[in-house]
């Protein structure tokens, strides 16, 4: 089984789409990491070092270098990261665009870039691209701080900056910096800078790397909810198990793939108290979490496939028009539609929570047949489920098991670094772990 979103999608959506979906966690966090993305390409543009797909994934990976503060909670601490906690962020964010993103080569850049240079410029195993893109970052960080947090002029941050010339900052980024001259505020200049988008979205993206994108984003809805990756990565198998017992032919399956992997996106602006309560939801918590169909459109903003889109937006809705949110009927719903909205209850059913253990077969089984009685959800589905049920759901367990060993393998590491006390220990703790093969990133 392999997702490949195969339809048409250029860099600008992707980036919508992530910067939309990530604005549901924190949008200041979203905003900043544009901010530095921008600052980064001023910085860099005239210098002829990269080529333009190396520019750009540098621009994308300023995009998304403090994704690492989603999970640790420091959001709210953005004054302090140049001077408390650097390590928390930093680390759990190179594990992740290392682990779970297209930029994985990029990934140092990220664990670097709150470290001084008079430290860094001693650590003689660092690759110097590295030490110069984690300093990129880290100025451009500070510049977006100081003149959108503290609203220093560009004079003052420039000043700053230059106190700091040789300690904090190399002298090389120093002179990049200098270069630059923002007479308005970091976001008044981003938005209108023409040049700077028609950049990032004149550099096609390949389809490797948009799958890669989309599949990032169901990996960050780990940062509210665990439970929910593993679902997704569940509903995605058991929907591709029951497509192949129907026969259907490798393009209808990475449509069905494709809707399967996104359908709960919208997850990541539910509460998280919601999303892993421990027992059944009250009404109003469960009118809560079925916002979460209209927030996954949102999120998509009309960039993705119709046929992708509907199949993850109609995966609670019923044949008898009883579902959500649109309470459409079964003339209104495709076989595709039907088969995701199928295994979405399976892998449900199946998922252990802390609070339940996995149903059994004979109960899954008795709960499938009632729905299909009472013309919820497809009969010749339910029958193929049940009839195979056993196989199904032993190839999706197989299958899943990689992935949740790397996720079992980042927590660890974290866990372990957060021990160390000194910086060149949990530097070289961070460099020595082994790279993983991206076959291993999905089932």
């Amino acid at each position: 089984m392999q997702v490949q979103y195969t339809k048409d999608i250029n860099n600008e959506s992707i980036l919508n789409i992530i910067r939309r979906f990530c604005n549901y966690i924190d949008p200041r966090l979203t905003e900043h990491g544009s901010h530095v993305s921008y600052i980064v390409f001023q910085m860099l543009r005239e210098t002829g070092r990269f080529t333009k797909e190396e520019l750009r994934n540098i621009c994308f990976v300023a995009q998304l270098h403090d994704v690492g503060a989603y999970k640790t909670e420091e959001i709210s601490r953005m004054l302090q990261f140049e001077t408390k906690d650097v390590w928390d962020h930093s680390f759990y964010g190179y594990l992740f665009i290392r682990y779970f993103s297209p930029l994985k080569d990029f990934a140092p850049a990220v664990l670097l870039h709150h470290l001084n240079w008079d430290f860094l410029e001693k650590q003689s195993s660092l690759d110097s691209l590295m030490k110069d893109l984690g300093q990129l970052i880290h100025i451009a960080d500070r510049i977006d701080v100081l003149m959108s947090l503290q609203n220093c002029s560009w004079k003052e941050t420039l000043s700053l900056l230059k106190k700091d010339q040789g300690t904090v900052y190399a002298n090389h980024i120093i002179e990049l910096a200098e270069k630059l001259d923002f007479k308005n505020s970091i976001e008044e200049e981003w938005k209108a800078d023409s040049q700077f988008n028609q950049f990032l979205t004149g550099i096609p993206l390949s389809g490797e790397a948009i799958t890669d994108y989309l599949k990032m984003l169901v990996f960050i809805i780990d940062f509210r909810s665990h439970y929910t990756v593993t679902h997704t990565i569940t509903t995605t198998s058991i929907s591709y198990e029951l497509g192949k017992l129907l026969s259907y032919p490798e393009d209808r399956l990475n449509v069905i793939l494709c809707g399967a992997l996104l359908h709960d996106l919208g997850k990541i602006a539910v509460p998280v108290e919601i999303l892993e309560y421990p027992g059944k939801l009250s009404r109003q918590a469960m009118t809560i979490m079925r916002t979460h169909v209209g927030y996954t459109k949102e999120i998509f903003g009309g960039s993705i496939d119709e046929a992708v889109e509907r199949i993850a937006l109609r995966h609670h809705e019923k044949l008898n028009g009883t579902g959500y949110p649109d309470g459409l009927f079964a003339k209104d719903l495709s076989k595709e539609e039907r088969l995701v909205a199928i295994a979405d209850i399976i892998s449900a059913l199946t998922g252990t929570r802390s609070y339940k253990e996995s149903y059994p077969l004979e109960k899954i089984t008795t709960i499938l047949e009632s729905m299909k009685n009472d013309q919820l959800v497809d009969p010749d589905i339910v029958t193929i489920a049940v009839t195979n049920l056993d196989s199904i759901l032993e190839t999706t367990a197989v299958r899943c098991r990689p992935i949740l060993r790397i996720y079992e393998k980042l927590k660890n590491e974290y866990q372990y670094l957060l021990g160390l006390t000194t910086d060149d220990d949990k530097l070289n703790f961070a460099l020595s772990i082994k790279k993983q093969e991206k076959a291993a990133l999905w089932p």
